[in-house]
């Protein structure tokens, strides 16, 4: 299969799997998080083949699409750039900015998945997450999963679609846009 059939045939996999296994995905691990791991450099082409797919879902599902590019600018908005900038470049003894700035990313984002979902009025709510690119080098898809299974659990009433650029290395293992191998411990991954 070529990079272009293997990520479309992946999108129209997770449809298909939101559509006949809505409430199993991601049952085996107790996370409701579904990746799709995809070339990083196809990514224009994914996400609108992406928003092609869930335009026809239907009523009976309410999707929701969370922008991390978005929201990471958002935090750093909200910090000053400058003050970002200084404090990624002259770190005070003992701090770790990247970290501090990942985990800041990770909760953001959290916070906008559970809004979305808590503001499903009517249909079976998914929330998917896009542009991951933004969280390196500060942080990574893993990190947004565990803070969100950290601060909501199974509360979540719905799948989490998370689109990943990068490289499936084994079968739960992917490499994020081609920098950081992780894991994927909870969810299903595709």
């Amino acid at each position: 299969m070529t990079d272009h059939q293997d990520w479309r045939w992946k999108l129209e996999q997770a449809i298909e799997r939101i559509r006949t296994r809505y409430e199993h995905i991601g049952r085996k691990t107790g996370a409701p998080f579904l990746a799709v791991v995809y070339p990083p450099d196809a990514e224009r082409q994914v996400l609108r083949e992406w928003r092609t797919l869930v335009g026809s879902l239907g009523p009976e599902f309410e999707v929701t699409r969370v922008d991390v590019l978005e929201v990471t600018s958002d935090v750093v908005g909200g910090l000053g750039v400058e003050t970002v900038v200084h404090s990624l470049e002259d770190a005070m003894p003992g701090s770790d900015p990247h970290s501090e700035l990942g985990g800041m990313w990770a909760r953001a984002v959290a916070d906008r998945i559970r809004e979305a979902v808590n503001a499903v009025s009517a249909g079976r709510p998914v929330v998917y997450l896009e542009r991951l690119a933004a969280l390196y080098p500060a942080a990574t898809p893993r990190a947004v999963m565990q803070m969100l299974w950290d601060t909501s659990g199974p509360a979540l009433n719905g799948p989490v679609v998370i689109l990943i650029p990068g490289i499936l290395v084994e079968p739960r293992v992917y490499s994020f846009v081609g920098k950081v191998q992780e894991l994927m411990y909870r969810g299903d991954i595709l």
